[in-house]
């Protein structure tokens, strides 16, 4: 199918409806007014068009792809500046806020948290409550060992000596 053809069953806005291709960009191509659109373009539209309507449009492109190799531009930029690059990297400004709410964030930890948590956590909690015990009991000789076995060894001895009251009541008892 060549593009007269096409031309012929479908209107230019049957065409922009199959293919989403502008009917501005589409009366461009068919009229070959390429200098309108760009290379790419025209080889893409035309490349669409071939695909959706199974027409071979060789000479089309042919005819675009040798109006471009006449009319090549030249497009780029003249600068009078120096470009200068900027640096590229952290800005310490959001490093500084970063650090600082890591900061935040452990002395919450460390300050707020679940006690009960950590002191699962952290074994060396326990040792030092176990240490302050440990002193208070030594400070007090009441509470001593030494003590507590000397109470022992006098109740006992008062235990096991007779006395007269209890040996006459043995003797009777016989």
């Amino acid at each position: 199918m060549q593009l007269s053809e096409i031309l012929e069953e479908n209107t230019i806005r049957s065409i922009s409806k199959k293919t989403n291709i502008s009917e501005e960009n589409l009366e461009a191509l068919f009229a070959g007014e390429f200098d309108v659109l760009q290379k790419v373009k025209t080889m893409g539209f035309i490349s669409i068009i071939e695909r959706e309507y199974g027409a071979d449009l060789k000479p089309l492109r042919d005819q675009a792809a040798a109006y471009y190799a006449d009319h090549i531009e030249e497009s780029g930029m003249v600068l009078d500046a120096p470009v200068t690059e900027k640096k590229k990297g952290k800005n310490k400004f959001s490093l500084f806020v970063v650090l600082l709410l890591l900061l935040a964030a452990s002395w919450y930890f460390v300050t707020k948290f679940d006690k009960e948590k950590l002191r699962g956590m952290i074994p060396f909690g326990e040792f030092k409550n176990t240490v302050n015990i440990e002193e208070s009991v030594d400070h007090d000789p009441s509470l001593s060992i030494e003590h507590a076995i000397e109470q022992e060894e006098e109740n006992s001895t008062e235990n096991t000596m007779p006395t007269k009251t209890s040996i006459d009541e043995n003797q009777t008892n016989q």
